[in-house]
């Protein structure tokens, strides 16, 4: 029998944690920093009415859901046998009937023609089918490839999923002009030099966050290439796919039949405006399917079957009626009309250097004469009352930038205009 005294500090022997955990992910990563930053709490300590603040912040749309997808899921909750159903477990992969909608989802809207069900793995998100997709592809210590700036959830990503692995950043933004892939050639040496040296992947936000930049036909048809000439991958993720402006780009029609070497990670999260309601999928050569298949078995099991019955008949219905199609088409819109009331009262109120979207829910702006974003965000939020997000964390050409974010004001134009005049008050 083990007899502890009386003064030994109980503290001392409390379990350490991983290195993962101690070391790698100390601090505050910058997705955490943007959650915490527009907790109400922390907008009361600073001396800010949650009340009357206006966010910029908000990484998230904010139209609503489609009538009919909701009035599916009040059938299934008042069905009694319906809602048993959604309480079983579904395939691995995901339930068939869903991933068969989603193909035809694909086929009718976006003109993809050589995919079916058996390229489809459905997940509990994108951000866990992007974790699951690295373990698939990679081994720890091969590099992953990202452009400067990209998602900032990415580089913690990339370091639980490939622990020894490095993220290697791609120029795309030239802070010094404010322009995005101006020398796209030049982006393709940097990425032909990376994968020469061993790395795997290549990701890219379509269309990007937090540029809402789409780069160019020649430059992505350019990345493919150079990853299948390396037997790497190139993954795009198509978080905002239905919410591109003007002319869909030609990746949105890859197979990933015809090019094995694409992987495609899609959310319901924005064109569903079902953030909260979390089901991701993945679209992928069969070959990367069955790796899923493995990965899915212990990281979730089994993905959400309320969700996917209810995307299941939304899609069945609405596409045989054409309602998908109005539907991306207006929310695509809304979008747009909505960008174009923030650049409009950028241009009116601050003057500032801005990229124009071209699609997506943002832009990114400099910090005048270079402030440390962080302090400038701070700042503004206290003298203003509106929020933005620094740019730190999404790339080394981002830190001396912020993020603004038009998502969460899609319906409250005025809002918009009242923000941009509160900054102006600040510079």
């Amino acid at each position: 029998m083990i007899v502890m005294s009386s003064n030994t500090n109980l503290n001392d022997k409390k379990a350490s944690l991983s290195h993962l955990v101690e070391d790698t992910l100390q601090g505050l990563s910058p997705i955490q920093t943007i959650m915490k930053m527009a907790e109400p709490s922390n907008i009361k300590e600073m001396g800010v009415n949650p009340e009357t603040m206006i966010s910029f912040g908000g990484g998230w749309c904010n139209h609503f859901a489609p009538e009919p997808l909701r009035k599916i899921y009040t059938d299934l909750c008042r069905d009694k046998e319906a809602f048993h159903k959604t309480g079983r477990y579904s395939a691995i992969i995901g339930n068939e009937s869903c991933r068969y909608q989603l193909a035809q989802l694909e086929r009718n809207v976006y003109d993809v023609k050589n995919i079916s069900e058996k390229n489809i793995v459905l997940g509990q998100s994108s951000t866990q089918l992007f974790h699951d997709v690295l373990r698939v592809i990679a081994d720890p210590g091969d590099d992953i490839c990202v452009l400067d700036p990209t998602y900032a959830n990415y580089a913690n990503a990339v370091k639980i999923a490939l622990p020894s692995s490095t993220l290697r950043f791609i120029s795309a933004l030239d802070a010094s002009t404010w322009t995005y892939l101006s020398n796209p050639q030049q982006s393709l040496d940097e990425l032909q030099e990376f994968v020469e040296q061993g790395a795997k992947a290549l990701i890219l936000p379509v269309p990007d966050n937090p540029t809402s930049q789409i780069p160019s036909d020649d430059f992505l048809k350019g990345a493919a290439d150079i990853m299948q000439d390396h037997h790497g991958f190139l993954i795009l993720d198509f978080a905002y796919k239905a919410l591109w402006f003007d002319e869909m780009p030609s990746c949105f029609q890859w197979s990933p039949e015809d090019m094995p070497q694409v992987i495609g990670i899609h959310s319901h999260s924005k064109w569903l405006s079902s953030l909260g309601r979390r089901l991701g999928w993945i679209e992928a050569n069969q070959s990367v399917v069955q790796g899923l298949e493995k990965i899915n078995e212990s990281m979730l099991l089994s993905p959400d079957t309320l969700h996917s019955m209810a995307i299941a008949q939304f899609l069945e219905s609405s596409l045989k009626n054409g309602f998908v199609k109005e539907y991306v088409d207006h929310i695509r819109q809304l979008y747009k009309k909505t960008a174009t009331v923030l650049t409009a009262a950028i241009d009116t109120y601050l003057e500032w250097p801005y990229l124009e979207p071209m699609g997506g829910l943002y832009t990114v702006c400099p910090t005048p004469s270079q402030v440390d974003p962080v302090s400038f965000v701070k700042q503004v939020l206290k003298e203003t009352g509106t929020l933005v997000i620094p740019g730190v964390g999404f790339g080394p050409s981002m830190n001396h930038g912020i993020r603004l974010s038009y998502g969460p004001l899609v319906y409250d134009h005025d809002r918009i205009v009242e923000g941009i005049k509160r900054m102006s008050s600040y510079q």
